[in-house]
C-alpha cells in the first residue's frame, strides 16, 4: 500500500494593498414625504381645471349669444 500524501493549502500571492476609499462626507437620511409634492400637483391640477373651464366659458357663451342673435333677429 502507498502512502497517501496529504495536501497542504498553498498561501494565496500578495496581490496589492486593498482599496479602502476615504469619504469626505457621509450620506445622512433624512425622512421625506410626498405630501407636499401631492399638495402642489394637486393645486396645479385644479389650476388647469379653472383655465379649462374659463376658457370653454368664454368660447360658448360667444357661440350661444350669436347663436341666438342669429335665431331671434
Amino acid at each position: 500500500m502507498e502512502a497517501e500524501e496529504i495536501m497542504h493549502p498553498v498561501a494565496v500571492p500578495f496581490a496589492g494593498i486593498p482599496f479602502v476609499p476615504k469619504i469626505a462626507s457621509r450620506t445622512r437620511v433624512k425622512p421625506f414625504s410626498f405630501e407636499e409634492r401631492n399638495k402642489r400637483m394637486l393645486a396645479l391640477k385644479a389650476e388647469k381645471i379653472r383655465t379649462a373651464i374659463e376658457a370653454e366659458r368664454k368660447v360658448t357663451n360667444g357661440f350661444f349669444i350669436k347663436y341666438m342673435c342669429v335665431i331671434y333677429f
